[in-house]
């Protein structure tokens, strides 16, 4: 059994190699494209745009399968093939390299999994059952979508904007003691009053604690 360690990677303008085929390839390549990846595919077809990506400069694609020596000056592999065979030389060559590598749905020959997201603005949860059951993910993530509909993603917005006004309390603890009392406010009014109400009510106890530690 693998204990994973968790880790969100920043992979803005980072080479990533995407070996594409399977059956999850148009989600792991959107995806990519998100997360600001600097992105290769090999494909032997194009059934995901990868024609039409390419000439818009949002990746370089190589219409080939996999060669030895591929993975050369990649930060990070992506591995989903329609044949999986290839699998352990792909492994040998980012294990010589010291490339992290997602094989998707083949742990075994894997140093990193993808776990299932939800995400909402920068909020983001993250699930992994440690590739044991994948689908177990999937209806979790499920779930969690109706616990945490879209409006978390705009509470996270609005509280990013707060930042600046908390930093004006000197001391540690007692920014973070107010930090806490916002989000259990934003956490209680959020369900009742939508965030407008819990925007208004938050202002309304910023207001009288930024004066007090004036």
């Amino acid at each position: 059994m693998v204990h994973y360690f968790p880790l969100m990677l920043d992979l803005r303008e980072r080479p990533v190699l995407l070996i594409a085929g399977g059956p999850e390839t148009g989600a792991k390549l959107q995806g990519l494209l998100e997360a600001g990846a600097r992105l290769t595919v090999l494909a032997e077809e194009d059934h995901w745009g990868l024609s039409a990506l390419a000439e818009e400069k949002r990746l370089r694609w190589l219409p080939r399968g996999y060669r030895e020596g591929d993975l050369e000056g990649f930060f990070l592999v992506v591995s989903h093939p329609k044949d999986k065979a290839i699998h352990p030389k792909v492994k040998a060559e980012a294990e010589r390299r010291r490339i992290f590598l997602v094989a998707v749905d083949d742990p075994k020959n894997a140093s990193a999994i993808l776990p299932a997201v939800l995400r909402r603005g920068e909020f983001l949860v993250a699930l992994s059952t440690s590739g044991a059951a994948p689908a177990l993910t999937v209806r979790l993530k499920e779930h969690l979508s109706q616990l945490f509909p879209p409006v978390y993603g705009e509470l996270v917005a609005y509280l990013r904007t707060l930042r600046p006004h908390l930093a004006q309390i000197p001391e540690f603890e007692e920014r973070k003691q107010v930090w806490y009392r916002v989000v259990d406010l934003a956490l209680e009014e959020l369900p009742k009053k939508g965030l407008e109400g819990a925007k208004a009510r938050i202002e309304e106890t910023l207001e009288e604690v930024l004066a007090w530690t004036r």
